[in-house]
């Protein structure tokens, strides 16, 4: 999920970088395993605001449980060097990227 608070599909999508289109779809699954809930939004009567349900809750935290686990196991598994060292790579293909954009 993108945040604790309710949002609105297209506040998630700008949060999370990606398309509406597909924060929608996944939405629209949310709801139908009633995971989360479409509340009324005081603020924009066309844009509901998106709300995990008691259930999608206890999903995500057994989800953010999980992948606290298998972080810890990736991050014992890397030796810190070797971490640095593709950090600091990762960061220069990033400038050299950003270097060819129109």
């Amino acid at each position: 999920m993108v945040s604790d608070r309710a949002l609105t599909v297209p506040q998630a999508a700008r949060r999370l970088g990606v398309t509406r289109q597909g924060v929608q779809r996944v939405a629209n699954d949310l709801v139908v395993c009633g995971l989360a809930e479409l509340r009324h939004n005081p603020d924009h009567r066309t844009s509901p605001l998106l709300v995990l349900t008691e259930n999608g809750r206890r999903v995500l935290q057994a989800i953010t449980e999980r992948a606290i686990v298998v972080n810890n196991r990736l991050a014992d598994a890397v030796d810190p060097a070797a971490l640095q060292a593709t950090r600091d790579s990762l960061r220069r293909m990033i400038v050299a990227l950003k270097a060819e954009r129109p």
